[in-house]
Formats: C-alpha cells, structure tokens, sequence
C-alpha cells in the first residue's frame, strides 16, 4: 500500500510504501520501503557511447531504495513506529534526495559498481 509521494525539487519523486507483516504472536515487523526511479540522462556520463553502455547494463532507470523498519512492534504500535519512521526519513534523507547533484552523482556510482563487478565464472564440470 502507497504511504506518500513525495515531490522532491528536482524532477524526482520518493514513493512510500508500507510492507508491514505479521511477526508473530501479537507483533508485527513494520516495514516501509522508501524508493525512487532514475532516469538514466545524457548528462550524467561522459559520452554517447557510455550512456549506451549505462542502458545495456543498467536499463533506462535506476533505482534508489531505503528499507525503514522495526521488528517485534505491538500490534496497538504499528501506526506510531510507522510514523516515526517516516518522519525520520523526512527529517534525514528527503534534503539529500533533494539536492541538484543527487541524480547524476547516484546514477553514476550504479554505473560504476555495475561495470567493477566482476563477472562470475561458472565452473563447469565435464
């Protein structure tokens, strides 16, 4: 279920969306999944033929994710541990989202951890 969107000043926007599960007994895991989609831009990399490679490697977006959560919360806690997660991820992430560089400079290091990845060699036994 979508908590918020949130409108950051760029062109961007942070989805809240509460995946709160049983626990056990009376408690419950409360868990938000804060995220937002990148658009891959021209801008952010250093050529044509990079921003090709991004888009083979990465597709046209990407994704930046934050898990708020909280295990073992009573079930008359839910509303108010979801609600200081929220607000805590106002208070600390929303300005970082929020600043011009954030995009380019997020887009960018997934790229870089995309291609320093080593690909995995499978061991073929014959």
């Amino acid at each position: 279920m979508i908590l918020e969107t949130i409108a950051l000043t760029t062109d961007l926007s942070v989805t809240l969306l509460d995946q709160t599960r049983h626990y056990f007994g009376g408690y419950y895991h409360v868990k938000v999944l804060a995220y937002c989609d990148i658009p891959l831009e021209p801008g952010y990399f250093a050529n044509d033929a990079e921003l090709d490679d991004a888009i083979v490697k990465l597709g046209s977006s990407v994704r930046f994710e934050r898990i708020l959560e909280k295990m073992a919360v009573p079930e008359s806690a839910i509303e108010t541990v979801r609600s200081q997660l929220t607000q805590s991820f106002h208070e600390t992430t929303i300005a970082y989202l929020s600043a011009p560089d954030f995009a380019p400079r997020f887009v960018r290091s997934e790229y870089r951890k995309r291609v320093n990845k080593p690909t995995q060699v499978r061991n073929s036994r014959a």
